[in-house]
């Protein structure tokens, strides 16, 4: 069973309006409080099933769901409704979801076909009736890849009418997560929506070494929209190989705890009436070392990038300032210059079960 957990964010009792320059808070890593968790059905509905998911899921607030991405093989969307939430650490006790909307395969759906190779989903978002999905070439191992972004016009029919793809003009660095900016910020940063994504996959020149955030505004992805024009975002956070989080990968030093080679973000967000730009994942290799297809402490031969020590694995957290992003988009900071006020281990619910590993989160204010 693949299990999805809640966590909620105390009340931040500040109010904030559209001003340039917000006064807010930091948010802390205590102010995250878990809530509850439920299950997805393993069962096959349309054309997947959530077995060996990669993860990706979406939010929809009007029928309170969640879109998530199926079976890695078939990188297939569905629709699962969420049931109660119980406040429990025990599998036994939660309450199973079926899907409302069967998985269906998007990829090669889009209004210009799918010319790219374009293979994996790599975030959802509800954006008023529409479900945006980004995806990315698994193995680009050239870099070509420019195209980033399919937009399901009606979410309650992902086998309509599917506008892209589209090019977010970061590619790859911005192919992941997509999350809305909250009203507060988004004069300060000159939009309504973050994409994102970082390193953690193959070929990693082509991503961004450490999360990334990229403002962007979802009507230019509209209908009657142009999809052979680029879509400029504006940088407000992102690294390169040459520039990465942290420029010792490997962790040869033992003393690199922000970000190694097998570090990954899969979503990033503004916590509402606060300044952080949240990042979460996992990460590893912080006091082992990372090596190349190295044989861990347990006899395991990695077929990439893996810690020495097999343990040495962790779900991981990452808090951004968003004055620095605004400094970014301003011109007065470069974008691979800011570093996180904040990071470090995030301990989840059912590590017990070893379903521990964040492979996919969203948010709902």
């Amino acid at each position: 069973m693949k299990t999805i957990g809640t966590i909620a964010l105390t009340c931040w009792c500040t109010a904030a309006g559209a001003q340039q320059s917000p006064d807010l808070p930091r948010a802390s890593i205590q102010d995250l409080t878990y809530v509850g968790a439920f299950e997805l059905s393993t069962a096959t509905f349309g054309e997947s099933r959530i077995d060996y998911s990669e993860g990706p899921i979406g939010y929809n607030p009007a029928n309170d769901s969640l879109f998530v991405v199926g079976h890695a093989h078939h990188q297939a969307v569905a629709e699962f409704p969420i049931p109660q939430i119980v406040n429990s650490n025990r599998l036994s006790d939660l309450n199973e979801s079926q899907a409302r909307q069967p998985f269906t395969r998007v990829l090669n759906s889009g209004s210009t076909g799918n010319p790219q190779n374009i293979d994996t989903v790599g975030g959802l978002a509800v954006i008023g009736n529409e479900l945006f999905i980004n995806g990315y070439e698994y193995y680009d191992a050239d870099g070509n890849v420019t195209h980033t972004t399919l937009v399901a016009r009606n979410f309650g029919n992902l086998d309509g009418n599917i506008g892209g793809y589209y090019k977010l003009s970061p590619r790859a660095h911005a192919s992941k997560w997509i999350s809305r900016i909250p009203a507060e910020w988004q004069a300060a940063l000159g939009g309504t929506h973050i994409a994102g994504g970082s390193s953690g996959g193959p070929i990693i020149s082509r991503h961004s070494v450490g999360p990334s955030a990229f403002i962007f505004d979802p009507a230019d992805m509209g209908p009657g929209t142009s999809t052979s024009s680029t879509v400029e975002a504006i940088t407000a956070l992102d690294y390169s190989l040459d520039e990465p989080l942290h420029d010792d990968l490997d962790n040869d030093s033992r003393s690199n705890d922000l970000w190694t080679h097998i570090s990954s973000a899969v979503y990033g967000f503004i916590i509402p009436n606060t300044s952080t730009y949240l990042a979460i994942g996992n990460s590893g290799g912080h006091t082992s070392g990372v090596g190349y297809k190295p044989t861990q402490d347990t006899g395991y031969s990695c077929p990439g990038y893996c810690s020495y020590v097999a343990a040495d694995n962790y779900n991981y957290y990452w808090a951004f300032d968003v004055n620095d992003l605004v400094d970014v988009k301003n011109r007065r900071l470069l974008a691979s210059d800011v570093r996180p006020y904040a990071w470090g281990e995030l301990p989840m619910p059912f590590q017990q079960d070893g379903l521990a590993e964040i492979i996919g989160a969203t948010f709902d204010s």
